[in-house]
């Protein structure tokens, strides 16, 4: 049985800015639409975008944006205001596919002024960052950086969409140089038996969670296909050798367990009691 289309606002939505949710929300909607050509399931994802168009910030250092005005709970001290590379780039590829269907030209604005924050410096108040020379983005934009892989990627992927849906070269280029500087560095997310989730300084190495460690796994298998490095093809055979072991699982979950004994959940790093 067919999924229904849903309608807006879904049920979780609240006064709450889960900027990131609703523009994975948006483009399941549309993966749904382009699956089916059920028309509710694009109106669906019209109005998350329509929703997304409200919210961005036009104007100030924070331009482009999609602003956090609390501190991020968890694992990271973050304190507000602050953007997030994975829902800029997110926005940016929702933002595209909705211009692609409709032709409305705020959507392609809106999804190249989404892509602003990821040319500037975190400390200009966007999300890039230096890894080795070669700029990438941050998810979570801490300091000193703290390189969390699956949102950086998903970043890298707001800059491919734009770059080919709206026939951007800067966008293009931006997306070929992070590439790069992703390919050269991937070694340092490899723990020699299973993915870090991040490489932040904390007590102990964040190792993914399974469920991340297979993310990691179908971002790179995306890039593959869309770079011709062969870092992408290489590091995603390798995980997936670590994911295929037993012993390479019980070692990632007694990690993961390790870390979060360190570095609670319920406090962000560094915050006082």
């Amino acid at each position: 049985m067919k999924p229904a289309a849903p309608s807006w606002p879904p049920d979780w939505l609240s006064e709450a800015k889960l900027h990131v949710a609703i523009t994975q929300w948006g483009l399941g909607c549309y993966e749904h639409y382009l699956a089916d050509g059920e028309e509710a399931w694009l109106a669906a994802a019209i109005a998350a975008g329509d929703h997304l168009l409200v919210q961005q910030t036009r104007g100030g250092r924070l331009t482009g944006g999609f602003v956090h005005d609390e501190p991020y709970p968890h694992t990271f001290h973050l304190p507000p205001p602050w953007l997030s590379g994975i829902t800029q780039g997110q926005a940016a590829s929702l933002f595209v596919r909705l211009h692609q269907e409709t032709g409305e030209p705020p959507y392609a604005e809106a999804a190249r002024l989404s892509l602003a924050p990821l040319a500037r410096p975190t400390s200009e108040g966007g999300v890039q960052v230096l890894l080795d020379g070669l700029p990438v983005h941050e998810e979570y934009p801490t300091e000193p950086p703290s390189y969390v892989l699956n949102g950086g990627l998903f970043a890298l992927f707001g800059l491919y969409d734009a770059g080919l849906g709206l026939s951007d070269a800067e966008a293009l280029a931006a997306f070929e140089e992070t590439a790069q500087a992703y390919a050269q560095s991937l070694h340092r997310w490899d723990l020699g038996y299973w993915s870090r989730y991040d490489l932040y300084p904390h007590p102990l190495v964040n190792v993914a969670s399974s469920s991340y460690h297979h993310l990691h796994i179908s971002q790179l298998d995306a890039l593959a296909r869309l770079s011709p490095l062969p870092q992408f093809p290489a590091m995603r055979e390798r995980f997936r050798a670590y994911e295929r072991s037993r012993r390479c699982r019980g070692r990632a979950f007694a990690g993961k367990v390790r870390f979060r004994l360190a570095v609670s959940r319920r406090r962000a790093a560094g915050d006082a009691e």
